[in-house]
C-alpha cells in the first residue's frame, strides 16, 4: 500500500490537533503550514485560494460541532489521516479531504431535513423540469406560510414517519382554518420533495402513501362560478364594437366569440387560421415569453376551433390594422398585456353598471353559454381543452343565477 504524498503534512496537523482543546476548530488565522502548503504549494496567495481557504474553514468549524478533531489518527502503513465517526473509520488522502468528506457525512444531502431539502427541490423543478415560475413563486409562499421554521421542517428526511406528518397535518387542519384546496396543494410540495428524496436514494419509500387524509377537517369553500350573464356579454361586446380602432378592445371582442384562455389569445398567429376554423398550439407565458406548447403540456390543449362570422369579422378587421405581424396581438413585436385587457375589460364593465371579472371568466362565460344553449359537455371539453370531462364540470357548476333557479322552482312547484 503507497503511502500518501501528503504523509509529512498529515502528521503535523495530528500533532497540531492534539495539542489543542476539543471541538476548538483551526481558522484561517491560524492554519498550520502544512494545511497551507496543500492550498498553495507556491506560496501565492490568490483571491481563489483565499475563498478556498475561507470555504474549508466554515466547514471544518461545521464539522467540529459533530465530532472531536483532536482524536484525528494518522494511519502508520500508508499515512492517510482518519476519524472513527460512530465506530466506522473515515479517512482521505490528506486533512483537507478528510474535513470534506466529514461535511458530507453529517451534512451532505442524505442527511437533508425538510428546510435544507426544500432548497434543493427546488433548484431541481427550476434545472430539471417545465415547473412556471408563478408555480414555483406560489409553492415558496406555501412553504413560507406553513412549514419554514417549524419543528418538523427540522427533522431529517430519513426520521420522517407517517405518524409525524399526521401529527402535523391534525395542527395545520386543526378548526378547519385551511381549506382542501390549499392543503392538497401543501401536500403537492411534500410529495414532490419525498419522490426526489426516493430517487436520490435518501430514504426508501415516501410515508405520505400511507396516510389515511379524509381524517383531517378543512375550511368550506366557495366554489361557485359568476361568469358574465348572456345580457352582459352582449352589453360589452356592442359597447366596445364602436372602437374600432383599439387593439385591447377588439381583442376582448373575440375572446367572447372563443373558448380562449388569455395566454393562449396573445399566442394566436395569422397562419393559425384556416378558412372557418383556428388552430390553437402555443400559448405566451407571465413572462411575455412565446412557448410552443400548450398550458399543462397535454395533448388535448393543441385543438381547433370553429370561427363564428362574427368572429371571421373581427379577425379581418385586425388583419387590416396588424397584418404585418406574424402574430394577431402582437404590436412592435411585444404581445398585449394581461394587466392592460384586464383594466379595459374594467373600465368596461365600469360605464355599462356591469359586475367586473377578469380575463380568465370570459372562458367561463363562452362556455357557459354554449352548454345552457345546447352544447354537450363532451363537446365543450374537446374546445376548452381539457384532459377530463371532470375538469370541464368545474366550468359548468352553479351557471344559473338566483333569479332563474326562483323562476324555475315557481314554474315546476307553484
Amino acid at each position: 500500500m503507497s503511502a500518501s504524498p501528503y504523509a509529512q503534512h498529515n502528521l503535523e496537523i495530528a500533532k497540531c490537533l492534539a495539542a489543542m482543546p476539543p471541538h476548538r476548530p483551526l481558522s484561517d488565522s491560524d492554519l498550520p503550514p502544512a494545511i497551507l502548503q496543500i492550498f498553495c504549494p507556491d506560496g501565492r496567495m490568490t483571491t481563489s485560494v483565499c475563498a478556498k481557504i475561507m470555504k474549508f474553514s466554515e466547514k471544518e468549524k461545521l464539522v467540529s460541532i459533530k465530532c472531536d478533531l483532536t482524536k484525528l489518527k494518522v494511519r502508520p502503513d500508508d499515512k492517510r489521516v482518519y476519524l472513527i465517526v460512530k465506530r466506522k473509520p473515515i479517512s482521505s488522502n490528506n486533512y483537507i479531504g478528510l474535513i470534506e468528506k466529514l461535511y458530507d457525512h453529517f451534512y451532505g444531502i442524505n442527511n437533508s431535513t425538510l428546510e435544507t431539502f426544500f432548497k434543493i427541490w427546488m433548484e431541481w423543478r427550476a434545472t430539471q423540469t417545465s415547473t412556471s415560475e408563478k408555480t414555483m413563486k406560489e409553492d415558496q409562499f406555501l412553504w413560507n406560510a406553513y412549514l419554514k421554521d417549524t419543528a418538523i421542517s427540522r427533522i431529517p428526511l430519513k426520521e420522517l414517519t407517517a405518524q409525524i406528518f399526521i401529527e402535523y397535518f391534525r395542527t395545520i387542519t386543526k378548526g378547519r382554518e385551511l381549506t382542501r384546496k390549499r392543503f392538497n396543494n401543501l401536500k403537492s410540495i411534500l410529495n414532490g420533495m419525498m419522490y426526489l428524496a426516493v430517487e436520490k436514494d435518501i430514504i426508501s419509500s415516501n410515508c405520505l402513501r400511507d396516510i389515511n387524509y379524509r381524517q383531517f377537517p378543512y375550511k368550506s369553500e366557495n366554489h361557485t362560478v359568476h361568469p358574465y350573464t348572456a345580457e352582459e356579454r352582449l352589453q360589452i361586446i356592442h359597447h366596445l364594437s364602436g372602437n374600432t380602432d383599439d387593439f385591447y378592445s377588439l381583442a376582448i371582442c373575440l375572446d367572447f366569440h372563443l373558448v380562449l384562455r388569455i395566454g393562449e389569445l396573445k399566442g394566436l398567429k395569422w397562419s393559425d387560421i384556416h378558412k372557418d376554423s383556428i388552430s390553437i398550439q402555443r400559448f405566451v407565458n407571465n413572462k411575455n415569453q412565446v412557448i410552443d406548447d400548450i398550458k399543462g403540456h397535454a395533448g388535448e390543449g393543441k385543438r381547433s376551433m370553429p370561427l363564428t362570422p362574427t368572429a371571421r369579422k373581427i379577425l379581418d378587421h385586425l388583419r387590416t390594422l396588424n397584418g404585418d405581424s406574424e402574430y394577431i396581438f402582437f404590436q412592435n413585436g411585444r404581445p398585449l398585456t394581461t394587466g392592460t385587457f384586464n383594466h379595459r375589460l374594467e373600465k368596461c364593465c365600469r360605464e355599462l353598471g356591469i359586475e367586473y371579472r377578469p380575463s380568465h371568466k370570459i372562458r367561463f362565460t363562452t362556455a357557459s353559454l354554449m352548454y345552457k344553449n345546447g352544447m354537450e359537455d363532451t363537446e365543450l371539453q374537446k374546445l376548452l381543452g381539457h384532459t377530463t370531462l371532470t375538469m370541464t364540470h368545474h366550468y359548468l357548476k352553479n351557471l344559473s343565477t338566483e333569479e332563474e333557479t326562483a323562476s324555475k322552482m315557481a314554474q315546476i312547484l307553484g
